[in-house]
């Protein structure tokens, strides 16, 4: 804020509501968003436009600061708000919150916004207060940006110097085991389990190959590789201590398991355009080796590879999401004893800012579907299904220049009354209101955090997640989500994302 129009507020807080002119001057020199309360909490003049835009609904004078924001706040950073007001007083107080504004097609839209509340000292006159507003959604984001580029170049660099002090042989080696060990793991969870026996064995095979591959982490020096293990294994010893076990604790694993196998995914794509040491042959020059035989790589020429390897479109990662997902549906179907394929179409098509945006909607989706939507193999039978069910996932660039992620599943569908009922029974409508509600509004509910049509199980993880995670994924990609269901056939949701705009401002 500059000093100009600091003053102007301080010196006149009465004459700029009065004075046209002086209104137009303070809001075409501070295009920052404000509000100016009064000693009540009351919006006073002047009023910013650039306050309604953010905030994205009308900014009135009178009106109450806790009623402008409690519709857009929850109730913990309704109390953030009101806390740094209450230390304004002492001297400026920032706060950050959250805030759920609506979007054009009606949907909510989570911004990250920064407050700071200051005073405004006018002599013989009542305190007022100067409330400056800033979106720092993409600032944010762009710092997520930064630190993941930062993390992937010191991977990058830590695996450059493992191939130096190792060898190649050597490294490789040790890439392979941990693949080895991978594998294992994969296979472990994906062993049918009733008895306790057979939990805690899965469990300890599972810890051995964690092990295994933090040690190879630690050996070869790749510290995300290393934690991402450790973590892994931390949960792993969380459900040791447990003094019973069921399918449904190994669930979670499955977020580990895949944080796991990322890091090591990224390992092997940054790797497999290394050459093999090639056999010795009498026409070609011998490989040099520093004193103790540890082989001398062309740090110059490596790097070349690996810029290469990045500047080409990345079908590795694509191929490994695939992989991924299908072997996930297969173990959350196995710990709910259902039969299902997943079937997917276009994953090598993604482009790499949304790939992580379709890998945790995907994730979500599937085991929504798996967890809610499919029937066990006796009640597909009775409904004259056929015993596996078929899970659909495809991603296409769309005619209208974004994208398009289709999930489709052939299970019970969405059942409107069921969700009307539990909807009144949370309280989150009356029965009028739940009555008066069109079906496909009703289905909606959904998406609501921690709204769920299952029971709770006794001891096992709470649901009503999957759902509000999902669409909090697409808004933040800046994409809609639309949900259509025929009850007792299918359940779809079409998933559209917005072209991407490269630096250059083009598309």
């Amino acid at each position: 804020m500059s000093t100009s129009v600091g003053r102007r507020l301080a010196d006149a807080p009465q004459n700029l509501s009065a004075d046209p002119a002086a209104h137009e001057l303070v809001l075409a020199e501070l295009p920052q968003a404000f509000l100016v309360l009064d000693d009540a909490n009351l919006v006073a003049p002047p009023l910013s436009t650039a306050a309604a835009a953010l905030l994205r609904a009308p900014v009135r004078a009178g009106a109450r600061l806790q009623d402008l924001f409690k519709p857009l706040a929850g109730d913990k950073s309704l109390a953030l708000i009101l806390d740094a007001l209450m230390r304004a007083a002492q001297g400026p107080a920032v706060e950050h919150v959250e805030l759920r504004l609506p979007r054009t097609d009606g949907a909510l839209e989570t911004v990250r916004c920064r407050l700071e509340f200051r005073t405004l000292a006018h002599a013989g006159d009542p305190p007022r207060w100067l409330l400056l507003l800033q979106d720092e959604t993409a600032a944010l984001q762009q710092t997520h940006d930064l630190e993941d580029l930062r993390r992937e170049v010191r991977i990058q660099s830590e695996i450059l110097r493992s191939v130096l002090r190792m060898g190649r042989a050597r490294f490789a080696a040790s890439v392979q085991k941990t693949d080895r060990a991978m594998s294992a793991i994969d296979a472990i969870l994906k062993k049918p389990a009733r008895e306790q026996a057979a939990f805690r064995n899965k469990l300890e095979e599972t810890l051995e190959e964690v092990d295994r591959i933090r040690r190879e982490g630690a050996a070869l020096k790749l510290t995300s590789l290393e934690h991402s293990a450790r973590a892994f294994e931390d949960a792993l010893h969380g459900l040791r201590s447990r003094a019973t076990l069921s399918g449904s604790d190994f669930l979670p694993l499955a977020v580990k398991m895949d944080e796991l196998y990322g890091q090591f995914a990224l390992l092997r794509s940054l790797t497999k355009n290394v050459p093999a040491p090639a056999a010795a042959a009498p026409a070609q020059r011998a490989t040099p080796l520093t004193d103790n035989g540890t082989q001398i790589i062309d740090a110059p020429k490596f790097i070349k590879r690996m810029r290469e390897a990045r500047a080409r479109p990345a079908s590795a990662p694509a191929a490994s999401l695939d992989g991924t997902l299908a072997s996930l549906c297969a173990h959350i179907a196995e710990l709910h004893g259902k039969s299902v394929v997943l079937e997917c179409e276009g994953l090598g098509d993604v482009p790499a800012p949304y790939q992580a945006t379709v890998k945790n909607v995907a994730i979500q989706l599937i085991g929504n579907a798996i967890i809610h939507g499919i029937e066990t193999p006796e009640l597909r039978a009775k409904a004259g299904k056929s015993g596996a069910a078929t899970l659909k996932l495809a991603f296409r660039a769309a005619a209208t220049g974004g994208y398009e992620l289709r999930f489709q599943d052939d299970g019970c569908g969405v059942d409107p009354d069921l969700v009307r009922r539990t909807a009144v029974e949370k309280r989150l409508l009356s029965a009028e209101e739940a009555a008066l509600l069109p079906e496909r509004q009703v289905i909606k509910l959904i998406f609501k955090a921690g709204f769920t049509t299952l029971p709770p199980e006794a001891g096992g993880p709470p649901h009503g997640a999957g759902l509000s995670l999902t669409r909090r994924y697409v808004d933040e990609a800046g994409g809609k989500i639309a949900l259509a269901s025929e009850p007792g056939f299918n359940t779809r949701f079409k998933i559209t994302l917005p072209p991407i705009v490269d630096a250059g401002g083009g598309a």
